[in-house]
């Protein structure tokens, strides 16, 4: 969908919202905002995922990374794999969401 097309439905969701028709208007503006090839919800940006299991995992190990544990300390405390922990440390950090200057331990058991 082009910037004219959701331009469009943007233009038609307030013909709606001025009518009155609320869910009508949510629903045009939705459809609109989700065809934007840069757009991410909420969860996307901050914790890079809308799985609730995994948005839950992430904010778990941005604490515990923040108090100073150790990535062994982590897996066992998540119940997750190394692997796991590792990607969910990356991809907070490329998102910004943890500090690249947070210091985490370099070796796992």
């Amino acid at each position: 969908m082009t910037f004219k097309d959701r331009q469009a439905l943007r233009k038609q969701a307030t013909i709606e919202l001025n009518l009155g028709n609320i869910g009508e208007y949510e629903k045009l503006m939705r459809k609109a905002r989700e065809a934007n090839p840069n757009y991410k919800t909420p969860l996307e940006k901050v914790w890079g995922s809308n799985n609730v299991k995994v948005v839950k995992r992430r904010k778990m190990v941005k604490e515990l990374v923040e108090a100073g544990w150790d990535k062994k300390e982590i897996i066992e405390r998540c119940g997750a794999t190394d692997t796991t922990i590792r990607k969910d440390i990356r991809v907070l950090k490329e998102i910004g969401t943890i500090k690249d200057k947070q210091e985490i331990s370099a070796t796992c058991g």
